[in-house]
């Protein structure tokens, strides 16, 4: 078997591999269930022509073609951004304020968003750091990609480390319902809008391109910032939300957003820098194909954060770039993270 091909076969049986991240799992957990992490009747349903949208892909065999630069691939609705991380008797228990009723201003609703986006990114983390590092010994790996590989290993070893902190630190908010610990700002919208995303990230830097903490090995605690999108009674909204647990570098990012603001800059620029940045994303086809080449570069710029672990991830990647590039306006904000 080539190594492509095992690769491929070993992230595979780790994504089939499912497993309840509720934080009560255990005895009374049913089916394992393909649970979408970007809501597939609310936010999919808006960007979705002939069934599909287009995400970025992964695939080693066409990142190989295109010299390690990132593509985007046409991808069924049923399969955007689905995890096996639930099972069908507590998704649905769970859950249900948030598939059952449009966002409001309510702290309940905002930190089980967030925490279907931690439990995502635990289950996509814990699949990559364990294929990658059975990958390294195989005998068919190219010497020239087997740092890559140990890089690419350590690096989501790396992040996994730090989101299982954090989980834990959810799990225990949830589960007593302590939903007064969250931090967040809507941005709501009436307009159209092509990128949908559900996604997490440890700020290394705000929107201003100021470092705010740093991500090598000898952290021991990192702040986390999730971000997704999301129906509301009237049109759809982006979020910024975070545990008060993580202040000290998320309301960072929230003031630099203000100052950036304050000095020009958009806020549909702002967000749609911080969207491509996230692999968890839809985009909306004929959109995208409608782009100027120069404005489909800058997208690509912005995808490309983070992809190569070789490549130092640039200070400036939340502060400039995709100007223009959004297709939706924000009608008013709700900032419900002042302390």
């Amino acid at each position: 078997m080539s190594f492509t091909h095992a690769h491929q076969t070993a992230m595979a049986q780790q994504r089939n591999r499912g497993r309840c991240l509720h934080y009560e799992n255990g005895g009374r957990c049913d089916a394992i269930i393909s649970a979408h992490s970007i809501q597939k009747g609310g936010q999919l349903n808006l960007i979705v022509e002939q069934g599909h949208v287009y995400q970025l892909s992964a695939d080693l065999t066409m990142l190989k073609s295109t010299g390690g630069k990132p593509q985007l691939k046409k991808v069924g609705i049923n399969k955007v951004s689905t995890f096996r991380g639930m099972c069908k008797h507590h998704d649905n228990r769970l859950f249900a304020p948030i598939d059952d009723r449009p966002l409001a201003f309510d702290h309940e609703q905002i930190a089980l968003y967030a925490y279907r986006s931690i439990c995502r990114e635990y289950f996509v983390k814990e699949n990559a750091a364990r294929s990658l590092a059975a990958m390294i010994d195989h005998p068919d790996v190219p010497q020239a990609n087997r740092q890559l590989l140990v890089d690419s290993a350590q690096g989501q070893a790396f992040g996994f480390q730090h989101l299982h902190r954090h989980k834990l630190i959810y799990d225990a908010a949830i589960s007593e319902g302590n939903f007064a610990e969250f931090r967040f700002i809507v941005f709501r919208s009436s307009s159209p809008c092509s990128v949908q995303d559900s996604g997490l990230l440890f700020p290394d830097y705000d929107f201003l391109g100021r470092k705010l903490q740093d991500l090598g090995p000898e952290t021991k605690a990192l702040d986390l910032l999730t971000f997704f999108t999301a129906p509301t009674q009237d049109g759809w909204a982006y979020v910024l939300a975070w545990h008060e647990s993580s202040d000290q570098s998320c309301q960072w990012v929230r003031e630099s957003m203000q100052e950036g603001f304050n000095r020009g800059a958009k806020l549909e620029d702002m967000l749609m820098r911080l969207s491509l940045a996230c692999e968890n994303h839809a985009i909306r086809i004929s959109w995208w194909d409608g782009l100027l080449p120069s404005a489909q570069g800058a997208g690509f710029a912005a995808l490309s954060v983070g992809t190569d672990p070789r490549v130092v991830t640039p200070p400036d990647y939340l502060a400039h770039g995709c100007e223009g590039l959004a297709d939706w306006t924000f009608d008013y904000v709700q900032d419900g993270a002042a302390i």
